[in-house]
């Protein structure tokens, strides 16, 4: 089950994919292939999640930038 943060969720990820390679072999079905496409798969998944992370460090940063300029400053001698 893919739950937590980043790391987390790559971290699971990836070890679904060394399952199903493992699972491929075991059969007699691994190929480079199949190989090629769970690694497409995990790099596919850890391009989502630094976006997903890139665009909440914007959004957290636009929203305390925002936050700072709505405090109201002390009144500044003429």
């Amino acid at each position: 089950m893919v739950t937590g943060g980043p790391r987390e969720r790559l971290a699971d990820v990836t070890a679904a994919a060394v399952a199903v390679a493992v699972e491929s072999a075991q059969a007699g079905r691994y190929s480079g292939e199949v190989g090629r496409t769970l690694a497409a798969v995990v790099g596919e998944v850890g391009a989502r999640i630094a976006d997903d992370a890139e665009v909440r460090g914007f959004a957290l940063g636009w929203q305390e930038a925002v936050a700072a300029r709505s405090v109201p400053r002390a009144a500044e001698p003429r």
